[in-house]
């Protein structure tokens, strides 16, 4: 079952007049959100490693510490409908909060029977397809696992190969001399190289050839210390007589540059559940479920925290907003009835339709005008269903958007809030599979940035309103300005003669529609039509976008 996604109402002392009497009232309570994190991931993960209990004092909140015309791009191949979560994605999966990864089939198995964490440490990726080889690949901090599809059942599961750069930089050319074949161990034909003693030992138990490869060098000493390299893996052998695995994960992802890769940077937990931070002081993210722990960032009070789902105790696990680790359970609550009850579930959203609260009691109208007949009256956070956006009576300067409601009716657009989940929409079959590109959804007034066919952040976003409608159709980003100066004219000027500071501007189309921020937006002003055409943003979200996106990333507009 998917996390139910919510709108929290926080008290903001924010008073609007609009004349006429199209808002009549406004409460002190104003409508605002917080945006779940990216999660279309849901609901139940592995009990096993998540129950942490630890009997360590709780954690106290803490204070403030182009020319460029649409185009169309198709997939390589048919490939069935997005899902919400891939079909290897199960409940048994393990979360590791440490890297901030998950681990499942297929490696969850071999990585247990031969050793598990004390021999390969935590993983350091998510688990990936290498359409180039056709395989699926996971690394963790000791090695990398790969599953060939082509080998036999009893197979399948191998080690990648250490770059030739890496074996060179530990076995020296004597080390990596061939030798004879000894009367005692392993003798290994096909490289050359014995292995013996407790090295063999460990060898064996952890995979042998299949998994660790064949030897690439003897076994060679250096400041008491015993190393054998094998193709997959190095094996050490300490001074005090402990073997173990090298770990050489961390380096092999920064020589590769995979730092800010999709499925190396920290992800939610598989069947995540979605709490809510209760400290108004702020709450500290750990690296370790202890007060001893490294503090990663400060999360806000009713900041949304992915935890893994069932974990129980003082300290619990799971992911921010790009973050993972560990957080005082004490400071967790669950989603209530009135943060949920606006939004609902995913399950139940229909994403042809804008749906809204009244953001006080306002009068809806036989035709977009103030002139026209009160056909009833909205009270304050009542629900709207919004099927058209009309122009209308300019009830405030260059404000002249309406609401056509789906039971009838008409409303001023400024006197209605967005209310639906902020989670991405299904996608259509022509969406791109591969790669970083943006999804715009104009009805739900969404954008989404996507790593193929994974969802990294979505944001609520202004679009064009009537008259100057953001057109749907793909693009790619093609200029990108960080702070610009709009004169008059510009489409992201708008009404204003001249706009400066129009930061992380990134347009898409040669006739001037692009993706920036918005500074004359509010979080109770956005999610509605009303740009001339460009996609507005706040400030954290275009800052994102901006350090995300470049010259080249694809844009599909769509309206479903």
């Amino acid at each position: 079952m998917l996390p139910p996604w919510f709108v929290l109402l926080v008290t903001a002392p924010i008073i609007r007049v609009f004349q006429s009497g199209e808002i009549l009232s406004m409460p002190a309570n104003t409508f605002t959100r917080r945006s779940g994190v990216l999660a279309t991931i849901a609901a139940a993960a592995a009990t096993s490693f998540a129950r942490l209990t630890s009997g360590a004092q709780l954690i106290e909140p803490i204070g403030p510490e182009s020319t460029t015309e649409p185009v169309t791009i198709n997939p390589d191949s048919p490939l069935p409908a997005s899902e919400s979560h891939p079909s290897w994605v199960t409940e048994n999966d393990q979360y590791f909060a440490q890297t901030g990864h998950n681990l499942g089939v297929p490696f969850l198995q071999p990585w247990t029977d031969f050793g598990g964490i004390q021999t390969f440490g935590a993983p350091l990726s998510e688990l990936r397809y290498m359409a180039d080889v056709v395989e699926s690949h996971q690394t963790f901090e000791a090695m990398t696992f790969r599953y060939d599809p082509d080998q036999p059942e009893a197979g399948r599961v191998r080690g990648l190969a250490l770059d030739k750069k890496v074996i060179e930089g530990i076995a020296d050319a004597s080390a990596r001399k061939k030798e004879t074949r000894g009367a005692t161990g392993t003798w290994v034909e096909r490289t050359g190289f014995m292995v013996t003693g407790k090295i063999e030992t460990f060898w064996k138990a952890t995979g042998g050839e299949q998994l660790l490869g064949a030897p690439v060098s003897k076994a060679f000493v250096n400041n008491g210390t015993t190393t054998q390299v094998f193709e997959n893996a190095v094996i050490d052998l300490a001074s005090n007589q402990t073997v173990g695995l090298r770990m050489l994960g961390k380096q092999w992802v920064i020589d590769n540059k995979l730092e800010q890769d999709a499925a190396f940077v920290p992800n939610p937990p598989s069947f995540g559940e979605t709490t809510l931070v209760s400290s108004p002081e702020g709450l500290r993210l750990r690296r370790g479920p202890s007060l001893d722990a490294e503090v990663i960032v400060v999360l806000d009070d009713n900041a949304s925290f992915i935890a893994v789902a069932g974990a129980s105790g003082d300290w619990i696990p799971g992911y921010v907003d790009g973050y993972s680790g560990w957080v005082a359970g004490e400071f967790l609550r669950t989603p209530t009835a009135a943060d949920t009850a606006i939004a609902g579930d995913v399950s139940s959203w229909n994403v042809s339709v804008w749906s809204g609260i009244s953001l006080g009691e306002t009068n809806v109208r036989a035709e977009p005008n103030t002139t026209s007949a009160t056909i009833r009256e909205l009270g304050w956070q009542e629900q709207v269903t919004v099927v058209a956006w009309v122009r209308g009576e300019e009830v405030v300067e260059n404000s002249f958007v309406w609401a056509q409601l789906g039971d009838g009716g008409f409303v001023f657009a400024r006197n209605i809030g967005r209310s639906a989940p902020i989670a991405p929409t299904p996608l259509p079959d022509d969406a791109p599979w591969e790669g970083r590109w943006i999804d715009i959804q104009l009805t739900q007034q969404l954008m989404v940035a996507y790593e193929g066919r994974n969802p990294v952040r979505t944001i609520v976003v202004t679009t064009g309103m009537p008259g100057w409608e953001t057109p749907p159709g793909f693009y790619w980003i093609n200029t990108r300005v960080e702070n610009e100066t709009m004169e008059s004219g510009a489409i992201g000027a708008e009404y204003f003669y001249k706009l400066e500071n129009v930061l992380y501007t990134q347009y898409f189309t040669n006739r001037g529609h692009a993706l920036h921020y918005a500074w004359w937006r509010t979080p109770e002003t956005i999610g509605r039509p009303g740009s001339h055409g460009c996609i507005n943003m706040l400030l954290e979200d275009s800052e994102f976008m901006w350090n995300w996106a470049g010259i080249g990333t694809p844009v599909y507009v769509r309206t479903v």
